[in-house]
């Protein structure tokens, strides 16, 4: 949806089916980046430019709850949720320094799940903060996983000069 500021005003830009199906966002110059959440089919990472135009970028392993920039890098993570299409027990981080460009995004880091039960305890999971981040830090933190439980990590990003 396309909200105005004070909400008077509400459009919807994509809806129809499960790859529009969207929780993470991260804004950007030359549009907004997304990753589908979907346990129906296989997920993507999406750029929805400034004319509307609607762009697959990077096949991922599984749905996605959350996704950032920092500077002009964008992440998402991806959660272990178990569905017929999403088999991966990996939890993973995916990233790029030029989100436009399709050759820059790449699976940066994983986790496995750990061996706690999905049905009754979390599913796997690498939450990333909100917000608008002019740092050059990266704040990560993994849940349900293998030796990384409830950890949380900062990582410094290399700039452009």
């Amino acid at each position: 949806l396309r909200v105005s500021a004070n909400w008077d005003q509400v459009e919807t830009v994509l809806a129809g089916n499960q790859q529009v199906r969207a929780v993470a966002a991260a804004p950007a110059a030359d549009g907004l980046y997304f990753a589908s959440d979907t346990p129906l089919e296989k997920n993507y990472i999406y750029h929805l430019d400034r004319s509307g135009e609607f762009h697959q970028r990077y096949e991922i392993n599984s749905s996605v709850l959350c996704g950032c920039a920092v500077g002009k890098s964008v992440f998402f993570s991806t959660m272990v949720e178990p569905s017929a299409v999403n088999r991966d027990r990996q939890v993973a981080l995916y990233g790029s320094r030029d989100p436009a460009s399709l050759r820059t995004w790449s699976r940066l880091m994983s986790w496995r799940k750990d061996f706690w039960s999905l049905k009754y305890f979390q599913y796997g999971n690498a939450f990333l903060p909100t917000g608008n981040n002019t740092t050059n830090l990266l704040a990560l933190t993994t849940i349900a996983v293998t030796h990384a439980d409830q950890v949380t990590s900062i990582f410094r990003l290399e700039t452009d000069g």
